[in-house]
């Protein structure tokens, strides 16, 4: 395989996991969609995109994270014991304002929802 080609399987999967993470942001945007996407466990599969190498991805995984958040107590709950909350706050430091403002997204849906959060964390 030459190295192009390598770097089109690596171009191919950036591209394949962009789609992805702002695809399922868009749908976590509709209510109609909630409860399949916590059927087909979404939360599970955007917790790792937090901590992606690429900053778009990781700032887009939060931003969904908060839209589900912030539909129910249910999936408010979810995000808190996933242990989705200290990711976010341990990659603070070193992330983006974009990224900042997703994470602060997803902080303030779970705490509307949940007023008692800090218990479950």
């Amino acid at each position: 395989m030459s190295s192009r080609q390598v770097k089109q399987v690596f171009e191919k999967y950036q591209k394949e996991r962009t789609a992805f993470v702002q695809k399922v942001a868009d749908l976590a945007n509709q209510s109609e969609n909630i409860e399949t996407l916590q059927n087909v466990g979404a939360m599970a599969l955007l917790r790792p995109l937090l901590l992606d190498v690429a900053p778009n991805i990781q700032q887009t995984a939060a931003l969904a994270l908060g839209r589900l958040a912030n539909y129910n107590e249910d999936l408010a709950e979810a995000v808190v014991k996933g242990d989705i909350l200290p990711q976010l706050v341990y990659s603070l430091a070193e992330q983006n304002r974009f990224y900042k403002k997703a994470a602060a997204f997803v902080l303030r849906a779970v705490a509307n929802i949940l007023p008692s959060w800090h218990r479950l964390w």
